[in-house]
């Protein structure tokens, strides 16, 4: 997406809220934001909060969009946009918010019978659908389609968005037109969509998931080697295993002898940190004396600060592994509109 068309995107976008543009220079626009596109991308939520709260008059949020990174306008506080930027982000946020579904009406002349007496003409109810089909392992592929499915009579046509490209369309009916009944309900033709992405992806190359398949064979082969000679090499000793038993058993004796001890008898008055433990006293009797709360054991959890073993580490890179590298398919729904046209596309596939 170049800059030219980041352009052409940004204005069709104000257009569509009839922002106020302040400035229009070739190298930045200026614009008053209305409300919709401010709440969406003027990134002070807090303010809407308390107008909204205190039913006061807002103030509009001016801003200034650059276009060339070379060509800053001066005296001005612009924000550079481009396609990766963040705000261009939030608008791509807010057109998919406001704009994903739509019904709109073709603008199109009555015609005339011989008797020269106007008569009403039908529109012929279309369902447009633009879905993106990702074909995902650790590589990724996308597959884009453009469906119209006629709801009036069950048929279904590709490229339907170029069809719709080159008609006038608006979401007012015209006069002297109707629309005809719908026979196909939507879940039918989500269905008949279902259908058809099945048939598409059918004849598609399936090379591609065999191929996915034999690198994470490949890859399970590897860890499991890595974690077999893991094993080899840190397996310990006996005698080892049996001295650090000992001394985990005598670490526990000897914090259990502690907490046994009885506590010291309280002084009157405040004895610091530092004074208790130059005369001799123990950190332990000191808390005690003081009233500070002591956390049972059998309260702390030790799972948290519990190792992770070998096991454990294998089998969640082993399912790392076959997160990245299954073939899966993804079929996500970018935009729809229900489309009531007096035209016909092209010849399509009759269900």
């Amino acid at each position: 997406m170049q800059q030219e068309q980041v352009r052409q995107f940004v204005e069709r976008y104000l257009a569509s809220f009839s922002a106020h543009i302040v400035e229009s220079h070739p190298d930045y626009l200026t614009v008053k934001l209305p409300v919709e596109i401010d709440k969406d991308i003027g990134n002070r939520p807090f303010y809407w909060s308390w107008v909204e709260k205190m039913n006061l008059a807002y103030q509009p949020l001016v801003l200034t969009f650059a276009f060339h990174p070379d060509r800053m306008p001066d005296g001005l506080r612009a924000e550079y946009i481009h396609l990766g930027a963040g705000r261009m982000q939030q608008i791509f946020a807010s057109t998919k918010k406001h704009g994903q579904f739509v019904c709109m009406y073709e603008q199109t002349k009555s015609v005339w019978p011989s008797s020269g007496t106007r008569r009403s003409t039908p529109l012929v109810p279309w369902l447009g659908l633009n879905l993106k089909i990702s074909l995902l392992c650790d590589k990724k592929r996308d597959i884009l389609m453009y469906l119209g499915i006629n709801l009036h009579e069950p048929r279904i046509v590709h490229d339907f968005t170029s069809f719709l490209f080159r008609l006038p369309l608006s979401p007012a009916i015209p006069d002297y037109f109707y629309t005809l009944d719908r026979r196909i309900t939507l879940s039918q033709a989500v269905h008949m969509t279902q259908q058809e992405v099945s048939r598409v992806l059918d004849l598609e190359d399936q090379s591609w998931a065999s191929e996915a398949r034999s690198r994470l064979d490949e890859e399970l082969a590897i860890l499991q080697a890595y974690y077999d000679e893991l094993a080899l090499r840190e397996q310990p000793a006996e005698e080892e295993i049996e001295k650090e038993e000992n001394e985990i058993k005598e670490t526990v004796e000897a914090m259990e002898q502690v907490e046994a001890a009885p506590p010291v008898e309280e002084q009157d008055g405040t004895a610091s940190f530092d004074e208790y433990r130059s005369s001799g006293g123990r950190i332990l009797d000191f808390l005690r004396a003081n009233g500070i709360p002591m956390t049972p054991r059998e309260e702390i959890n030790q799972q948290e600060w519990k190792k992770s073993t070998p096991q454990e580490e294998r089998q969640r890179r082993m399912d790392e592994l076959t997160w990245q590298y299954e073939p899966r398919i993804d079929v996500n729904l970018i935009n729809a509109g229900l489309f009531y046209l007096h035209s016909t596309p092209g010849l399509g596939r009759i269900l």
